[in-house]
């Protein structure tokens, strides 16, 4: 069945049989099969030892094996010298992608050295503890020759996570062994807990090896190596670990000590050792080597008002190195000078990213943030928060004098040009505001209008479309009239009521100004018109007519769940012809419109698809001749 697939398949094994003739047999289709997964770990192993290898085609036909099986081998029970040297043969053709797990629960030393002669190199080796002791013994009897074997990763498994101190001893003595024979880049230790003590011998390890360890012992040695207070061996500790101590919970005299006894960088975890923030002060001169993760927004609220005390600008550029060049004050309250000490960071910073999501800010010290947003690559506020910004903006542009710096345009450059006024990106659950609807005055709407209209020629404002969202905002008439003359310069998303308003809106005026509107509307919806799951009188149907009469014509426009009679698409039928996709489904549409319909599609090739299923339509025969109908 295989020879007969075009292309290589995919294949899962279930009750095979280990008969030589049939494996030998099954070995023939290799060549079509993709990828293998079997229920058996140590399939492979089976196979072996149910066919002598006898030449080097086996030896390439089981190489193709172990690929198809994703390179992954598990040899444990009783390995016999047989099957050591078959698979041996095999590994000396593809060692250095497979990862190799060795449990057995018998095996030689002569075993141990047919299975690993043939390697240079294993992608990663999982070891017993048993098999590590004999390992040990035959590289120190053999020396492995002249070319040590590389294992970027090496790891020892344990049947229970906690076995007895001698026979742990036992362990880490010969992987320690192992270590100064093979060249190991990282020893994986996480799976079972270790005492600090015992691991001094891997930490004075010579050579450049990482160690992986699990959260409980990368505690206790942390411990271990701090009351040692040895610069040595602190090094050497950081240098094996990577600096990694996210997992710990760190004293500020540890943290303090490790800083003090080495070089190394050390990256911690904010959240796990608030008594931290209590130390800012002692903590500020070693920000250069330490990473901050998670770090609070009241740790770098006090960070920076103290780096502003000390004016000391070095400082700042510690600090944003250690938190990936975050400026968190999520949620603070800040006073003026708190808001000094943000300027002061902000003028000592290049392209930093600033979270004032929930911020409070006084009065008149927005005005001094703005200048210096040039420096500011991404800017996180919620929607009160950004109209505060835009109405600072605004008022910047009018000033007399000399001509103000282009505020608006770093405004709009750090926002992503995304003007997000909906609830969903900014529901602050400990406040007030848990997102109900915004009310957008005519102050609000003309602080909009003045940022993106007076910058709209800008290289920038060209190249990237701004995003205005108006999803769950209120806008009276008055103030969304405000918006219109903008329409043509950002891609709109507003919620579906106060897209109704602005139907009605730019169907008001005189000819050029509806038709300049018009087209404007649909370029801004990016000529998709969603009026899903809203109820249409009369008047809405009417201005829809008129915007579909005056634009170029919508790709999408969707009227489902609409409550729409026949009544209600009489003014709209003649101008149904400007949309590619029309969605009607869902309605109480009749057969007194079959034949308008009919002919609305059948002489407009323009029209791609009509969605009419459930509606009140009882003869589907005439719909069903045309493809482009979508009705059952």
């Amino acid at each position: 069945m295989l020879k007969l697939q075009p292309e290589k398949k995919p294949v899962e094994l279930k009750g095979w049989s280990d008969e030589e003739s049939e494996v030998r047999s099954f070995l023939q289709c290799l060549s079509y099969i993709s990828q293998l997964s079997c229920d058996d770990d140590r399939f492979f192993q089976t196979v072996c030892e149910s066919i002598p290898v006898r030449s080097r085609e086996e030896d390439q036909q089981l190489a193709s094996l172990l690929q198809a099986l994703g390179s992954t081998l598990s040899l444990g029970g009783e390995l016999p010298r047989k099957t050591c040297r078959s698979v041996g043969r095999v590994l000396g053709l593809c060692a250095s992608r497979v990862d190799l797990t060795l449990t057995p629960s018998k095996i030689s030393l002569k075993g141990a050295l047919l299975l690993l002669r043939h390697e240079s190199k294993l992608h990663k080796l999982r070891l017993s503890v048993g098999m590590a002791v004999k390992l040990s013994r035959l590289v120190r009897r053999t020396g492995r020759g002249a070319t040590p074997l590389t294992v970027p990763e090496l790891s020892l498994v344990l049947k229970s996570s906690h076995l007895p101190e001698r026979v742990l001893s036992r362990a880490l003595s010969s992987v320690a062994s192992l270590l100064r024979l093979w060249r190991v880049q990282c020893l994986d230790l996480t799976d079972f807990w270790i005492q600090g003590h015992s691991l001094i011998t891997l930490l004075c390890h010579q050579g450049p090896l990482s160690l992986r360890l699990n959260s409980d012992t990368l505690q206790q040695l942390t411990v271990v190596v701090y009351e040692a207070q040895d610069k040595d061996l602190t090094q050497l500790f950081l240098e094996k670990v990577g600096g990694d101590l996210t997992s710990c919970r760190l004293d500020w005299e540890v943290l303090l000590s490790l800083l003090q006894l080495s070089t190394h960088n050390i990256t911690v975890d904010l959240r796990k050792n608030r008594l931290l923030e209590k130390n800012i002060s002692d903590l500020l001169p070693f920000l250069g080597r330490v990473t901050l993760k998670r770090s609070s927004s009241s740790f770098v609220k006090s960070s920076i008002r103290h780096i502003y005390d000390s004016r000391d600008s070095d400082c700042v550029s510690s600090l944003l190195r250690s938190s990936d060049h975050w400026i968190n004050l999520n949620s603070r309250e800040l006073d003026r000078v708190d808001c000094t000490a943000l300027c002061f960071t902000l003028q000592h910073s290049h392209q930093v990213k600033v979270n004032l999501l929930w911020t409070s800010i006084p009065p008149g010290e927005i005005e001094s943030i703005l200048p210096l947003l040039d420096r500011v690559s991404q800017l996180s506020v919620d929607r009160r928060l950004l109209l505060s910004f835009l109405q600072c903006c605004a008022a910047s542009q009018v000033q007399q004098g000399a001509p103000p710096p282009p505020t608006a345009e770093w405004l709009l450059r750090s926002l992503h040009y995304r003007l997000d006024f909906s609830c969903s990106s900014s529901v602050d659950l400990s406040a007030q505001d848990q997102g109900g609807a915004l009310c957008l005055t005519t102050d609000h709407c003309r602080a909009i209008n003045s940022v993106l209209k007076q910058n709209q020629h800008s290289t920038q404002l060209v190249q990237n479309q701004v995003q205005l969202i108006l999803r769950d905002c209120e806008v009276e008439d008055r103030a969304l009239r405000e918006l219109l003359p903008i329409l043509h310069i950002v891609k709109l998303s507003p919620s579906k009521a106060l897209l109704l308003q602005l139907l009605d809106l730019v169907c008001e005026g005189i000819e050029e100004g509806l038709l300049r509107h018009t087209e404007s509307l649909c370029r801004a919806l990016d000529g998709e018109l969603d009026l899903s799951e809203t109820r249409l009188d009369q008047k809405a149907c009417g201005s829809l007519a008129l915007v579909l009469e005056h634009s170029e014509g919508l790709s999408k426009l969707d009227l489902s769940h609409c409550q729409l009679t026949d009544h209600h698409l009489q003014p709209l039928i003649t101008h149904l012809h400007k949309v590619q996709v029309l969605d009607l489904s869902h309605n109480d549409i009749t057969d007194a419109l079959t034949d308008r319909i009919l002919q609305l599609v059948s002489t407009n090739t323009s029209i791609h698809t009509v969605r009419l299923f459930n509606n009140r339509i009882q003869d589907r025969r005439p719909f069903l001749t045309d493809k482009r109908f979508d009705i059952w």
